[in-house]
This record gives C-alpha cells, structure tokens and sequence, in this order.
C-alpha cells in the first residue's frame, strides 16, 4: 500500500514542477520585451556625453527589436534632434538573463543646454507587432557633475 502512494505522490510533483519552467519556444504568444529609456549622461569621463536605452526579451529572444534612438536638445519651447541612430538587434541578442539588460546608445561631443533621451521601439516576435515612444526625463548640462 505504501508504494502506490508513493508512485502517485512522485508524479503529482513532478506535473506541477514541470508547470514552473519557462518554455523556450513552444508557445505562440510573442514574446516580452522591457525597453527602459535613461536621461542623457556623460560617458565615462571621456568629454562625450550618451544617450542610453536598456532592453531585454524573455527567451528565446525577440525575431527582431528595432530601437529608434535620438539625442534632443531644448531650443526656447521646442525640442531638436541632435543626433539619432538605429539599431535592430535580433534573436538571443534582445535577451539578457535575470535583471541585467542589454544596451545600445549613442555618443556626441559635451555641450550645454537641457537634453533628453527619446526612443520609438518596436518589437515583432511570432507575427505579433508592437511598440512604444519613451522619453526620458530632462538632464541639464549631463556633463557637469
């Protein structure tokens, strides 16, 4: 009588542990994708200042994440682009494990003013498209500390 228990207690926790692992792949619902848009900085002392965006999909990775990526400066009550760039990033390389991220930024030459980080981020995954604008918030002077 103790075996029977035993066998019945073996698989029931084996079912529900099984129900606790990520899948990789096998469902249809796209995958997740956390876009997080920072305020402009200096880069590492190196006179330049960046514009950073952070990013990770949960695995196996987003078939493609474009980031849209723009350094604009306040001019008055209207915001320019000071320089911009694209980045498409597919695949394993959209994911990074537990909290880390994955980054991408660009760089320009120090300079004064009141900046922000702005991204237009889509993401296609399992025929599923979808996307955002971040803006980040506004940093004066990123390179005076």
């Amino acid at each position: 009588m103790r075996m029977p228990t035993l066998l019945v207690a073996s698989a029931l926790l084996t079912t529900m542990s099984a129900g606790c692992e990520p899948s990789e792949g096998n469902s249809e619902r796209p995958v997740h994708c956390e876009v997080i848009v920072d305020a402009p900085d200096e880069a590492e002392k190196s006179g330049k200042m960046q514009a950073r965006v952070r990013f990770s999909c949960d695995k196996p990775g987003a078939e493609t994440l474009t980031l849209k990526l723009k350094l604009e400066k306040k001019s008055g009550e209207e915001w320019h682009t000071v320089s911009s760039a694209t980045h498409t990033v597919k695949g394993m390389d959209t994911h990074a494990s537990g909290f880390d991220r994955q980054s991408r930024q660009l760089e320009v030459d120090c300079a004064l003013g009141s900046f922000r980080t702005v991204v237009d981020w889509s993401r296609v995954s399992r025929k599923d498209t979808e996307g955002d604008n971040l803006v980040s918030g506004v940093k004066r002077d990123p390179c005076k500390t």
